[in-house]
C-alpha cells in the first residue's frame, strides 16, 4: 500500500510540474505581449512627439506672419494720414533713408512666386485683412491639432507607466 501512494504522490508532483509550467508559459507570453506593446507605445509617443514639435514650429510661424501682416496693415493705415511729409523708410540691417510721400497712395503687394502687384491703399488694407483673418484660422486648426495630439501623446504616456509600474520589483525592466 505504501508504494501505491508513492506513486500517487509522484503523479501527483508531475500533474503540478505541468501546471507550474503551464502558468510559467501563460505569464512569459503575458511578459512579450506587454513588452510588445511597450515597444509599440514607445514608438508612437515618439512619433507623437515630433509630430507635436512640428506643429509648434508651424504655429510660431504663423504666428509670425500674422504679427507682420498686421504690422503692414497698422503701417499702411498710418501711411494713408500722411500729406507730402518726410520720412524714414527702414531698409533693413537698422538702415533707414528719407522718403518723402507721394501723392499717389499706392501699395505693392506679394502675391508669390515673384509676382508683385499694386494696390490702392484701402485695396491693400483689404487684401492684408483678409490674409490675417487666413492665418488665424489656419493657426486656429494647427492648435486643435496640437491638442488632439498633446491629448493622444499623454494618453500613450499614461499607458507607458501603467505597463511599466507592472513591471516594477521584478528587476526586468528599467525606467523608459
Amino acid at each position: 500500500m505504501k508504494i501505491y501512494k508513492v506513486i500517487g504522490s509522484i503523479k501527483n508532483v508531475n500533474k503540478w510540474e505541468s501546471i507550474s509550467k503551464e502558468i510559467a508559459l501563460k505569464s512569459m507570453v503575458k511578459i512579450m505581449e506587454n513588452e510588445n506593446a511597450l515597444e509599440n507605445l514607445l514608438a508612437t509617443a515618439d512619433v507623437l512627439k515630433k509630430h507635436i514639435e512640428n506643429l509648434n514650429v508651424q504655429i510660431q510661424f504663423l504666428r509670425e506672419q500674422r504679427e507682420e501682416h498686421y504690422n503692414a496693415k497698422l503701417t499702411l493705415e498710418s501711411y494713408l494720414k500722411l500729406e507730402n511729409e518726410e520720412i524714414l523708410m527702414d531698409i533693413g540691417a537698422d538702415t533707414f533713408v528719407y522718403c518723402k510721400v507721394s501723392e499717389k497712395k499706392k501699395a505693392m503687394i506679394s502675391i508669390g512666386s515673384n509676382v508683385i502687384l499694386e494696390y490702392d491703399i484701402p485695396k491693400a488694407i483689404e487684401t492684408l485683412n483678409s490674409r490675417i483673418k487666413d492665418l488665424e484660422e489656419a493657426e486656429k486648426k494647427f492648435l486643435q491639432e496640437n491638442e488632439k495630439a498633446q491629448s493622444q501623446y499623454s494618453a500613450v504616456e499614461r499607458r507607458i507607466e501603467e505597463i511599466y509600474s507592472s513591471y516594477k520589483g521584478k528587476g526586468n525592466v528599467q525606467s523608459p
